[in-house]
């Protein structure tokens, strides 16, 4: 799996548009990658990062890194209720 660079996601108008349509901001999934607790390999080769953002907002975030170093933001959105199961089992390990 390749490692999430915190700094460096790949933005444009398209998946500006696609979080947008979740309530998600631009700055909401940088908050969340930065203070991810899990990275895990999700659907066509892409990562799932389950983070928190300074809100206190629980987003899952998919990136993918077929055509580019860093990871583009295919979606994101806030948390299943599976996937917040599994983000709070794993910030008590943390």
């Amino acid at each position: 799996m390749k490692p999430v660079n915190r700094a460096k996601l790949t933005w444009d108008d398209w998946n500006r548009e696609r979080i947008k349509k979740h309530g998600v901001s631009v700055s909401e999934v940088k908050g969340a990658c930065k203070n991810r607790i899990i990275t895990k390999q999700s659907y066509s080769s892409r990562q799932m990062i389950l983070g928190l953002t300074r809100r206190k907002r629980l987003l899952a975030v998919f990136l993918s890194f077929e055509k580019q170093s860093e990871g583009y933001v295919v979606s994101a959105r806030d948390m299943s209720s599976k996937e917040r199961k599994i983000y709070y089992e794993k910030s008590k390990t943390n």
